[in-house]
């Protein structure tokens, strides 16, 4: 988190029905929907970006309801998990780790389910660091001729990468505050359409803390319903405001210099890449470990010896990659070289 952030977090509280709390957020629901690209209803919901999975499903799906899941890792297994708790019919198609969603086996998928009611895409797979090209993808997605509701996660991506919720016709987008915003963790921001909220009113899943007819109640007043995390929201507003400060085209401009320089100097040491360059993620990069290394001793050496904190990777990818993040408007190239330097030395000596 940058200096600005950190200071933000740390000043006293407020009270959350007051005018200074409602002028923040409807401060930084204004600098959100810059950066979602959408004139669209923005909520703030306390929890973390996962809640966007429940929060899609309990407010504009009902039990029985057919969803076609797309996934290439483990955040896009439990997107469709979580409608499958709800009772859903989840068709889910799953695609190889390290692979992006194919273009083609959309395409096959939906013409195969005419009565498809929601669509589920992982924008960016944290797990293994791929982007899925959507804006490839969801032409195909809006000529079906049930019109589903089209719902994608974009946790680790959005605010980093150029995602223009209403030209791509995205009906239900979220992401989480700890990721590209750069600020604590503790807010999901989740975006509607006026599409899903015609959803929304034939939706029979039960639903309490996450149903969105209380938020926009009480957005209405610029609040949200129930108490939020104020000091995450105080360095929240601090992040959005430095970002639109900075402006959107250079936040994600920042994002694919640091992408291809990470890339091309994980190549230059001679370690492999896990995903292909026109699959690669702008946030994430995952590096593929040796046969028979599950990284365990790579990350602890890292940590103790070099201060160094990378990730492995999760659910199928566990054991199988390293993942270095570089997401977030205030990530210099300089602490991806140092972190890179470490890792050259542990490499070398687990040869």
């Amino acid at each position: 988190m940058s200096s600005s952030v950190l200071t933000a977090v740390s000043q006293q509280s407020i009270n959350h029905r007051g005018h200074a709390y409602e002028a923040m957020h409807e401060r930084m629901v204004k600098n959100l929907q810059l950066f979602f690209q959408t004139d669209n209803d923005i909520f703030l919901l306390t929890s973390s970006g996962t809640s966007g999975f429940e929060t899609t499903v309990v407010n504009f799906f009902s039990p029985g309801d057919k969803i076609l899941s797309f996934t290439c890792g483990e955040f896009g297994n439990r997107f469709a998990d979580c409608a499958r708790a709800f009772h859903a019919n989840v068709i889910q198609v799953k695609f190889p780790i390290g692979s992006a969603v194919s273009i083609s086996d959309v395409e096959q998928t939906l013409n195969s389910h005419p009565d498809a009611k929601g669509i589920f895409f992982t924008h960016n797979e944290t797990a293994v660091g791929v982007l899925n090209n959507l804006k490839s993808i969801l032409p195909i997605v809006h000529a079906h001729p049930n019109q589903p509701l089209v719902c994608v996660d974009a946790v680790s991506s959005l605010g980093g990468v150029d995602l223009p919720m209403d030209n791509l016709g995205i009906d239900v987008l979220f992401t989480g505050s700890q990721k590209c915003w750069m600020a604590p963790p503790g807010i999901c921001m989740l975006s509607v359409s006026k599409k899903a909220w015609e959803f929304h009113k034939s939706a029979k899943n039960p639903r309490y803390y996450f149903d969105l007819d209380f938020f926009k109640k009480f957005d209405e007043k610029n609040q949200t319903p129930s108490t939020p995390a104020l000091a995450t929201l105080f360095g929240l507003d601090a992040s959005l405001s430095h970002m639109a400060e900075v402006g959107r085209d250079a936040v994600f401009s920042h994002h694919q210099t640091l992408m291809h320089h990470t890339r091309n100097k994980i190549k230059k040491m001679g370690m492999k890449l896990f995903v292909a360059d026109e699959d690669a993620s702008p946030t994430v990069t995952s590096i593929a470990l040796p046969v028979g290394n599950d990284g365990s001793g790579w990350l602890k050496e890292l940590r103790e010896t070099h201060h160094v904190v990378l990730a492995g990777g999760m659910g199928e990818a566990k054991g199988k990659i390293l993942r270095i993040a570089h997401m977030g408007y205030a990530v210099k190239k300089e602490e991806i070289d140092q972190a890179l330097e470490a890792l050259e030395k542990v490499a070398s000596r687990k040869e």
